[in-house]
């Protein structure tokens, strides 16, 4: 499988009827007759999640697999959503959250932090009715840290420090861009496989999805925390020393210094009053 060439979402965000896509992209679906919001509401796709009925609607996510004029077969995310609102100050009467993660996708990349791309963007409202789309493309050659979790005690000394040292970067580089991810689970960070090294020397990188909820920061100490517990609580096979390497890379500082103290210490706390 390849994917096609990354380019930075730089269109404005579109508003009702208005639809994005990346001229390469344009191309592909063109080809497969999908070059309009009706074509891509009504195309048969298989579902890689449970539907997400919050919010009162429904939103999918769907693997679509389409082959260009050379033989070369793309994997796109189309994920579609109706009447799936989050409400805002400049739109109180609600919007799609697609249209938000669409927002938060071009923010991330105009800020330099590794993110997945987003090729196509549409939305329509009809009477009450609100539908969205949102084509995101596959992260080629990597695995989410979830997958990199479940092998934890296969994984070398080597590879361990590989895997905490690029998502402890990532994450770092969120926080310090001002922003607060605000569902930082291990299954939304990816970083590459070992496979793809080319160099022994070369570091593995990470890249982050689901900005749906990301935001600036408000309370800036308070909000890092609460990214970072969503972590702590579900890498259960890390060990203190593997925390220490992590939150030295985030913190730029030594495993020993009493800021990796002192982050572990709130961690700890915050999940004894959780599990209350």
């Amino acid at each position: 499988m390849t994917q096609l060439p990354a380019l930075s979402p730089s269109a404005n965000p579109p508003r009702g009827h208005a639809d994005y896509c990346e001229s390469e992209l344009a191309k592909l679906l063109a080809r497969h007759e999908l070059n309009s919001f009706e074509h891509l509401w009504q195309v048969a796709a298989e579902n890689v999640d449970i539907p997400n009925r919050e919010r009162g609607g429904v939103s999918t996510v769907s693997l679509l697999t389409l082959e260009d004029e050379k033989g070369q077969r793309h994997r796109l995310y189309l994920k579609r959503q109706t009447n799936h609102l989050a409400r805002s100050v400049v739109r109180p009467l609600g919007e799609p959250t697609f249209s938000r993660e669409w927002r938060a996708i071009r923010r991330y990349h105009s800020l330099g932090i590794p993110s997945v791309e987003a090729g196509w963007y549409g939305e329509r409202k009809q009477g009450k009715h609100w539908r969205a789309i949102l084509i995101t493309f596959d992260l080629t050659n990597r695995d989410d840290l979830d997958s990199w979790h479940v092998r934890w005690p296969e994984l070398d000394d080597e590879y361990r420090r590989q895997v905490i040292t690029a998502s402890a970067r990532l994450v770092r580089q969120i926080h310090q861009a001002g922003m607060m991810h605000g569902c930082l689970f291990p299954k939304h960070l990816f970083l590459n496989r070992p496979d793809t090294f080319t160099d022994a020397r070369q570091q593995m990188d990470a890249v982050i999805i689901d900005l749906e909820k990301t935001r600036r920061f408000v309370l800036r100490r308070h909000e890092c925390l609460r990214d970072l517990y969503v972590l702590w609580r579900r890498l259960t096979c890390w060990q203190q020393d593997d925390w220490r390497q992590f939150l030295a890379i985030y913190c730029d500082s030594s495993p020993k210094s009493t800021e990796v103290d002192r982050w572990l210490s709130q961690l700890e706390i915050r999940g004894q009053r959780k599990r209350r």
